[in-house]
């Protein structure tokens, strides 16, 4: 029996023959990726790109089933690319790119044009972005997929059609006040965030200014001189002992850090009285009396197992001998020169282990319930535990749905996805009874999304030829003469930067190729400031040649829009479905969601898309 019998059972001979020819690219090779490859390559798909910039790490290993020990910081496009090779029935072509998919050199926008579909499986909120911005200026269509432990999504996006990436707005992440996490934590997510962000980055950081140590913050948070002072003083000293990483044996090193941070700082902390009128006061911890155990602990190699204990919350003595060891291999990488700082990684044990410790000793100090490493790593690194068998039923829903997008669409040719909007649907997976699986119709962009509802965009095509012979006043006559324009009443900016309106219209007789800003992959914005049209976006791709190939996209402004007060979610068996920072919340019929568990952003690969309650 022929390899692809079954497959043309499934998806019907004309479905077949044209996943057969088509070349997709898929954007992240992680925990997604490697099913969803899997998936593609299975399918029969004839030519599929991936990109990915991270190379594989120890962590990854547990839940990216394409990557083997022997592949540690090797890249990851490149190595899954290699590894499906082994099923590779049909004979996929698998093209990897390392790099990062926003770099409009390595990627820029002839190439996106290729692919005739593009299956996302990105871990951060930027990057996604800016795929569904370029999805929107190609008019290619977009399968967003995400995961967080339990819970999984997938969304189609057919631009200009359905509901794109951004069409919700993302709430901004959570942050606390720097007196909060440097005089009175209450929290264990206040320690691992002063440990993190505030001591670590004193230390062995690069030498600039921590969100955690700006003074103007700082007195914009409280009138307290005598914090003001304290804070002061804490920062400067933290410089002194980062000026001895270098020249000090460790254990002095560690025993005048502890000695600072845990007994001088706490007790110069105590004497604000005002700071203690409704809290519980610290406890400064006696750095001598754990030096004679320590000392034990350290002559015996066989204790270095306490630093892979994940699982359990380590004692004071254990924090204190994890706290030297990190600082052990930290002054070592250091002192080999290699490395002139070291940044914080939830992959990188090293700095891990010294955030884990000296937060469990703030913690200690202050009353607040220590953490295991396994559990604090989930905060210090903004994750949850990523859940291995959620990525493949994420990235089957991912993979079916494309299909979907072959059978349905007739002509491939065409940006017209009428054809192909009521035949799928955004799906999502959790834990929850009788809601394992709900499949949500997709619904038109909304009335207020910036993104795609209230702006049209596509791409502005020039050679360098034509910079150094179009003037911007061309340019403009150009736009008024394609788009329905009045020349007094538009504005043009690129990024932040006004380079025309009509009372800024110095710029008139420079040549574009000398306007801060023109250069490939930039987007240069057009607002109509009579509010007659609605806005346009222009994507800027250079090419270098002597010949003109300037070329506006063909485009028909529509009526500018009035943006909507509140956009009404869709609502399926029960669920409704909102949208939060990087996430999506499913609440029941009366509004109330099943729990109040708050997950923060995943591991790489795995978030829909970053901050969600389940």
């Amino acid at each position: 029996m022929a390899k692809d019998t079954y497959l043309k059972k499934v998806l019907g001979d004309e479905c077949f023959d044209k996943i057969r020819t088509a070349k997709v690219v898929m954007i992240g090779a992680g925990g997604i990726g490697c099913e969803l490859l899997k998936d593609l390559v299975l399918t029969g798909y004839g030519e599929i790109h991936v990109v990915d910039l991270d190379t594989i790490t120890l962590s990854n290993l547990n839940r990216q089933f394409l990557f083997r020990q022997k592949d540690i910081d090797k890249s990851k496009s490149l190595t899954v690319s290699k590894a499906v090779q082994s099923f590779n029935y049909l004979g996929a072509k698998l093209v990897p790119h390392h790099g990062n998919v926003m770099d409009t050199k390595q990627f820029p926008i002839e190439w996106w044009n290729q692919f005739s579909f593009i299956f996302n499986a990105l871990d951060n909120l930027e990057a996604r972005s800016y795929v569904n911005r370029i999805a929107l200026f190609t008019k290619k269509p977009l399968m967003e997929s995400g995961t967080t432990g339990y819970a999984g999504q997938i969304q189609p996006i057919y631009p200009y059609y359905s509901e794109c990436y951004d069409c919700h707005p993302k709430e901004i992440p959570k942050t606390f006040p720097v007196c909060t996490i440097r005089s009175t934590p209450s929290k264990p997510v206040h320690c691992i965030t002063w440990a993190k962000e505030f001591l670590f980055h004193q230390l062995f950081d690069e030498l600039e200014t921590s969100t955690l140590n700006d003074a103007d913050k700082i007195q914009s948070e409280t009138d307290n001189q005598d914090e003001i002072n304290n804070l002061n003083e804490e920062a400067n000293e933290l410089a002194d002992i980062r000026n001895k990483i270098l020249g000090t044996e460790t254990s002095v090193f560690v025993h005048d850090m502890l000695n600072k941070i845990f007994k001088v700082d706490i007790e110069r902390l105590l004497k604000i009285d005002k700071l203690w009128e409704h809290r519980e006061k610290p406890t400064p911890l006696n750095v001598s009396q754990y030096e004679p155990e320590m000392n034990e602990l350290l002559s015996d190699n066989a204790n270095e197992s306490i630093v892979n204990a994940d699982t359990r919350e380590w004692s004071i003595l254990e924090n204190i001998y994890v706290l030297y060891k990190s600082c052990e291999a930290l002054q070592r990488r250091l002192k080999s020169g290699k490395e002139s700082f070291v940044a914080f990684d939830k992959d990188d044990e090293d700095t891990l282990n010294f955030v884990t410790s000296s937060s469990n000793l703030r913690s200690a100090v202050f009353n607040i319930p220590v953490q295991s490493k396994f559990d604090l790593k989930q905060i210090a690194g903004n994750i949850i535990p990523a859940i291995a068998t959620t990525n493949a039923i994420i990235a089957g829903f991912s993979s079916f749905a494309g299909a979907e997008y072959y059978k349905h669409h007739q002509n491939l040719e065409s940006t017209d996805f009428s054809d192909i909007i009521n035949k799928t649907s955004s799906v999502f997976v959790s834990i929850r009874p009788n809601k394992y699986v709900s499949g949500i119709k997709l619904s038109p962009p909304a009335d207020n999304c910036a993104v795609d509802s209230l702006t049209s965009r596509g791409v502005f095509t020039a050679s360098t030829s034509d910079l150094n012979t179009t003037t911007l006043e061309d340019f403009i006559d150009k736009l008024v003469a394609k788009y329905g324009h009045t020349k007094d009443d538009i504005s043009i900016q690129i990024g932040s930067r006004l380079i025309y309106d009509i009372d800024f219209d110095q710029n008139l007789d420079v040549l574009l190729g000398k306007i801060p800003g023109i250069d490939n992959g930039k987007i240069i914005f057009i607002q109509d400031d009579d509010d007659a049209l609605e806005n346009l976006e222009l994507y800027v791709n250079i090419i270098d040649s002597n010949d003109s190939k300037f070329e506006l996209p063909d485009i028909k402004l529509r009526p500018k829009k009035n943006p909507v007060e509140e956009n009404i979610e869709p609502e399926s068996n029960g669920i409704s479905i909102k949208e939060t920072e990087d996430g999506v919340l499913l609440l029941d019929d009366d509004g109330s969601s099943d729990s109040d568990l708050e997950i923060i952003e995943e591991d790489a690969d795995e978030p829909p898309l970053k901050k969600q309650k389940m």
